[in-house]
């Protein structure tokens, strides 16, 4: 069992891993508990990158919570798409998709609870995207899906699922239920700068906004993090 989130959110604006991070599971029941994951220093837990592609932004920890304490749910690796399963499963611009996130305006004072979005894939590109990836720094060339749907602060690392219904192929009807795949992990969204008025007409203030785009980096990726050799000789 792995623990999967997105890299950046694992690392401190130099670029290198926290000496640890927290993550708080709920308990069953009622109730939750923080848990500390060394990440440097001794004990520190292995961080399973990408083993061929740096711009890949997936961090693969192992990590097996006592499931008689914490109340949790773990993704089979049948969940992940590959890039071959696009046309059997009929997946492209306008299947359906939501993530579950954190809601940092209401973190839960006793449990987490989980924010869910919905929307659509706005774009399954054939080339990679510019990313501005280190502030000030010069945009990195990445891999990623574009999704109709608002990411904000909290929902990097969050996991992506493809909803493929009755609809799934356009003019027609599907008969059987509904497919729900591990589409990616959510990266971030992307912003646009505009100017703001000012009296002071010396001084030019930019005002970003999230455009309703959100990048997702996808499960392929993170098929080849688990069976690489590295991992695999874990098992």
């Amino acid at each position: 069992m792995y623990l999967v989130t997105a890299r950046h959110v694992l690392k401190d604006p130099a670029g290198q891993y926290h000496q640890s991070v927290w993550i708080r599971l709920n308990q069953k029941g009622t109730g939750s508990q923080m848990i500390e994951l060394p990440l440097a220093g001794n004990g520190a837990l292995h961080v399973y990158e990408h083993p061929t592609d740096p711009s890949v932004d997936l961090a693969v920890i192992p990590f097996a919570p006592n499931p008689a304490i914490f109340d949790f749910q773990f993704l089979p690796d049948e969940m992940l798409t590959t890039k071959e399963s696009f046309p059997e499963l009929h997946i492209s611009e306008g299947s359906d998709v939501f993530f579950t996130g954190l809601f940092v305006q209401f973190l839960g004072q006793a449990r987490n609870y989980p924010v869910t979005r919905f929307g659509r894939v706005a774009m399954v590109p054939d080339e990679r995207i510019q990313w501005p990836d280190a502030v000030g720094g010069p945009p990195e060339m990445v891999d990623v899906y574009l999704l109709e749907t608002q990411s904000f602060g909290g929902n990097s690392g969050s996991p992506v699922f493809f909803y493929l219904g009755a609809d799934r192929i356009p003019g027609s009807i599907y008969a059987g239920p509904p497919v729900i795949k591990l589409a990616g992990v959510m990266k971030g969204a992307f912003r646009d700068a505009s100017p703001l008025a000012m009296a002071n007409q010396n001084a030019i203030p930019l005002s970003f906004q999230n455009v309703g785009i959100a990048a997702v980096v996808p499960s392929y990726h993170l098929h080849e993090i688990l069976f690489s050799d590295p991992v695999k000789s874990l098992k």
